[in-house]
């Protein structure tokens, strides 16, 4: 299925876009770039902040100044579905949460499929746009679309989430201009910084303060182990994935007020089913996200503090 460029991102037109703040989000934005031929304006936002960012935006008057207003890798449809279903809006998004909920548009139009990543979704449905890309550029896709989906194995997809992460004030920005030719290794500074990075997840899983409780969840008991952590949390989850064997790890940020699922690969539960189910969130089933509400905290009842 590819995307009629002539009716919704040709370059003559105005385009704006909405998308998530992480590492996919900013490619997507990067591959849009690239089918468009030139800068779109955006802003970056989360799930969680998109209502207000999106109606701070319309009351600018915005909405009326832009041939197409695209929304990237973002499940709006729990809460935002009747202020973003224009006819000039195109949603493109890749979680499952967001497929069982995409009839919820009438106006807009759609292009919301499960997929390993938001970046890989485009590439399928622009990719006659894509023909001319260089084997950087390529790359670069790959190495955003393994880390997402958490695949990890494409060398470097890792690192190149830990220096996302690391980048200070428009984190798009500052990908977009190191990486908008492709990947063609990291620097000696882009190095650097990963090992820093990695000092502080080290750092910061040597002094967590760990929680777990056996759930049943479907006709299976499921290990469970949850810590709070401000940061790195990805890797934060991997680490009590794998350190304590648990099926499902659960990381708590009180400073975000966000609840954040990850899951052992042999693990068949469906993470964003559960983070829809007790922290009012959504996701994918092997990474979900939630907010820290009354739903958790009456969940959180259950987890004891590992001895």
């Amino acid at each position: 299925m590819d995307i009629d460029l002539n009716n919704i991102c040709v370059s003559s037109k105005k385009n704006f876009i909405f998308t998530d703040i992480d590492l996919d989000g900013s490619m997507s934005y990067l591959m849009m770039e690239w089918a468009i031929g030139k800068h779109v304006p955006y802003i970056t936002t989360r799930v969680t902040d998109f209502r207000q960012s999106f109606a701070n935006w319309v009351k600018g008057g915005n909405l009326k100044k832009y041939d197409t207003v695209y929304i990237l890798d973002l499940d709006v449809s729990s809460e935002c579905a009747e202020i973003v279903d224009k006819p000039n809006v195109v949603i493109i998004d890749h979680h499952e949460s967001h497929v069982r909920n995409k009839n919820k548009y009438k106006k807009a139009k759609t292009f919301i499929e499960a997929e390993t990543s938001c970046a890989r979704l485009i590439y399928k449905l622009l990719k006659s746009k894509y023909s001319g890309l260089s084997k950087e550029q390529r790359m670069l896709l790959l190495m955003v679309d393994d880390y997402d989906s958490y695949t990890l194995k494409v060398p470097g997809s890792h690192d190149l989430n830990l220096l996302f992460w690391n980048y200070q004030g428009d984190k798009l920005v500052k990908f977009v201009k190191e990486f908008r030719d492709g990947f063609n290794g990291f620097t000696d500074d882009q190095k650097s910084i990963v090992e820093f990075y990695r000092t502080k997840i080290r750092n910061i899983t040597s002094t967590l303060e760990l929680f777990e409780a056996d759930i049943p969840i479907g006709n299976t008991s499921r290990r469970i182990i949850a810590t709070f952590a401000t940061s790195c949390i990805n890797d934060v989850a991997d680490y009590i994935i794998k350190e304590y064997r648990a099926d499902i790890g659960i990381v708590v940020n009180q400073k975000s007020q966000k609840v954040s699922f990850r899951k052992n690969k042999k693990c068949d539960v469906d993470l964003s089913t559960v983070a829809s189910t007790i922290a009012d969130g959504g996701g994918h089933e092997y990474a979900a996200g939630g907010v820290l509400g009354d739903k958790f905290t009456t969940f959180s009842k259950v987890l004891k503090p590992m001895t």
